[in-house]
Parts: C-alpha cells; sequence; structure tokens
C-alpha cells in the first residue's frame, strides 16, 4: 500500500484496496439541490430569515433571531463569492482570504519546533485542541460541487501539501442540553465562526512564513478521519469524532500545508469498546437513522463511503428529521454519554470509566443522573442552564 495512505485507518476501518474518495456532490446538503428525492423545503431559507417561527420552547423569534446572527459572519465570508463564481467557502471550496506571502521562508527550526510553534498559534487563535497527521489523501473529497451551477469539477489539491493540522473547537455544554431546537443551533453557528477565524488565521501566519498553506472546515476534504489520525479522538456510533476533552460536542477545521511537521500518534482510550455496548444515540434518534448493529462497509445510500467499515448513519433518514425541525438536530450529542462539562472533576472521571473494564458503571451513572436529558431552552434564556 502507498505510505502516505494511512496504516492506522486502513487496520482500524478494514478499509479496503479499491476504496475511493468521496464525490462531494453526494453530500446531503448538497443533493438537496439536485436530487429531487432529498426535499429541503424551507430548511435553507430559515438561515437566511426565519419564517416559520414556533410556539414550542427553543424555537420562537427569539431563538431563531440568535441562531442566525450566529451564522452571519460564517455565511458572509463563506458566500462573497457564491454570485460570480457559486463557490460556498467552508463548505464546497477551501477559504481564500489569506494575503500573499514573503518570497522568503522564515529560518527553518526543524519539524519539532514548527509543531510546537504551529500549536502554540493555533490556540491563540481559538483552538481547544490541535493535531498534526500527514494528509492521507484518500479522505481529500475527488470532486467540488458548485451549488449554483451544478458544476461536479475534479478537487485538485498540490502533492506539496503532505501535512494536515486538524484543529478542535469546543461548541457550548450549556447551549447544547438544549438539543434540538433553534435555539441549540446558535452553539453550531459560532463553532463555525470560531473554525472560521482559528483556520484562516493559521493559514495566513503559515503563509507569512513563506509557506503554503489551506484554511477549510467542511471542504476540500473529510474532517473526522484526519482527526482521529492526528491523535484528537475516536470514531463514535453516531459517526462523530469522540474527543477526550470535549466529548462529541465539537467542530472540526483543518489547515493543509507543506510546512515540515511532526505528525502525531492516533489515540485510543476505550471509545469503541464503549460504543458497542451503550447505544444511547442509536434509541434516542427520532429518525432510527443511526445504527444498532456492527459496523458495515455497505453504506445506508449514496451520501456515505463505500469499502470502509463502520457505523454509518442514514443521512437521508436524519436530514429529513431537519427538515422536519427546521433546525439541526444533534440528539445524538446531547445524550451520548461522552457529552459532559468537563470543567468538572466528576465528569472527566467518568470518561476513565467509560474507557475501563468500569464502562457499565458510566451508563448507569448517566441514567442515575439524567445527564443526557434535555433542558428547558426558557431556562437558558434566563441563565439558569
Amino acid at each position: 500500500m502507498d505510505n502516505k495512505w494511512s496504516s492506522h485507518l486502513s487496520a482500524e476501518f478494514e478499509i479496503k484496496e479499491d476504496f475511493q474518495p468521496f464525490n462531494q456532490k453526494n453530500d446531503i446538503f448538497n443533493r438537496s439541490l439536485w436530487d429531487s428525492k432529498i426535499n429541503p423545503k424551507l430548511f435553507f431559507a430559515s438561515y437566511d430569515l426565519a419564517k416559520t417561527f414556533k410556539k414550542s420552547k427553543g424555537f420562537d423569534h427569539w431563538d431563531y433571531a440568535l441562531r442566525n446572527a450566529s451564522w452571519h459572519l460564517t455565511d458572509h465570508v463563506g458566500e462573497v463569492g457564491f454570485d460570480t463564481k457559486g463557490t460556498v467557502e467552508g463548505f464546497t471550496d477551501y477559504y481564500t482570504t489569506h494575503r500573499p506571502g514573503p518570497d522568503q521562508k522564515a529560518p527553518d527550526l526543524g519539524a519539532l519546533a514548527h509543531t510546537t510553534r504551529i500549536k502554540q498559534a493555533a490556540k491563540i487563535f481559538g483552538a481547544g485542541m490541535v493535531g498534526i497527521c500527514r494528509l492521507d489523501r484518500r479522505f481529500l473529497y475527488s470532486h467540488h460541487f458548485n451549488r449554483k451551477t451544478g458544476a461536479n469539477p475534479v478537487l485538485q489539491i498540490p502533492d506539496s501539501l503532505q501535512y494536515a493540522i486538524v484543529l478542535i473547537l469546543p461548541m457550548d455544554y450549556s447551549l447544547s442540553r438544549t438539543f434540538p431546537s433553534a435555539l441549540s443551533g446558535t452553539t453550531t453557528g459560532v463553532g463555525y465562526m470560531q473554525s472560521l477565524g482559528c483556520a484562516t488565521q493559521l493559514a495566513q501566519f503559515i503563509t507569512n512564513l513563506g509557506y503554503e498553506a489551506i484554511a477549510s472546515m467542511n471542504d476540500t476534504a473529510l474532517n473526522i478521519p484526519l482527526a482521529i489520525e492526528a491523535g484528537l479522538g475516536e470514531y463514535g456510533r453516531h459517526g462523530l469524532l469522540i474527543t477526550p476533552n470535549y466529548g462529541p460536542n465539537v467542530r472540526i477545521a483543518k489547515v493543509l500545508t507543506d510546512l515540515p511537521l511532526s505528525p502525531d500518534a492516533p489515540r485510543s482510550f476505550g471509545v469503541k469498546e464503549f460504543c458497542q455496548i451503550c447505544r444511547k444515540c442509536a434509541s434516542s434518534c427520532p429518525a432510527r437513522a443511526i445504527p444498532d448493529a456492527e459496523p458495515q462497509a455497505e453504506p445506508p445510500n449514496i451520501s456515505s463511503h463505500k469499502g470502509i467499515k463502520k457505523w454509518t448513519v442514514n443521512a437521508e433518514k436524519c436530514f429529513r428529521f431537519w427538515v422536519g425541525m427546521n433546525t439541526d438536530c444533534a440528539i445524538c450529542i446531547r445524550v451520548c454519554p461522552y457529552h459532559k462539562n468537563y470543567s468538572k472533576w466528576y465528569h472527566r472521571i467518568g470518561t476513565k470509566l467509560a474507557g475501563s473494564p468500569f464502562r457499565k458503571l458510566m451508563l448507569w451513572l448517566h441514567d442515575v443522573f439524567s445527564w443526557g436529558e434535555r433542558k428547558d431552552p426558557v431556562k437558558w434564556w434566563q441563565g439558569r442552564t
């Protein structure tokens, strides 16, 4: 196998030799724009101007107003080229906001020193966790998707970009306890805004050093396999990255670069073993989109990879539920036993329990203390969550 492929990911997910990069056109959000089977209704319109306020707690005018405000900067920067080029930077295309760097490179301090400084800079720019991996090109998208024209050109990333700097941006715990609601969508919007700032500033920093850098969020490459390879967490049954510092309550961004760096090692802290006995996300999913069975190599539909053995969420069922609510869901994050306030010592101990032979005790404690129950969005406004 080509040595630029991750042996850890190949073994962990039993990736086949004929595994092919994913075409971004088949992402469920992009499919809703060209595939008549996926009807978004007013889902996207609600992010421009909420037209369907509800009387339900967490879905009134104040809730939608806050959620949409949280998305304002990400939408504005991302769609600056949409009218002329059809690009949505951060979602279908990488960011192009950085300025040119100097002709000469900064003094070479060696990969280890570069890595230390990059991680220090990333945390100054807002990252909660930072990891480095070699860029496994199997997880680059094969094609872009133009949401304006429907064009599906081949994605071309220079071979010189050999490293991925993966950034973890924690989301607000108090808001995430109100999932699902328009109000809780605010923590998602804020997470993307912080990801935008962190990734673009870090890419500009590297560019200022005289190296190449591409700032990216959901575009260009799949975040979760790169984050796993960069030692930032493990894969959960709900199809999300579970980090040791914040659980699944995170957003992920990345910077691709040719700056020589020292990769981190993948880490295991018992997530796979815990997810095999837990199933909280699967049983709590209203859409029944999360698998209850063992990992499978065959995806439920074209919005997921073939040839990789894993738990795969049925994106069609999941998105259909989002559309029905007119906001994102994330019940799977709220009910996950790894979704905790990690500033509390007892929650940090809980994570250690989940990764130990006493993991069933962690499940029992999760139920006894009702840690996964939904909190009243009105109480959030009152400062009571």
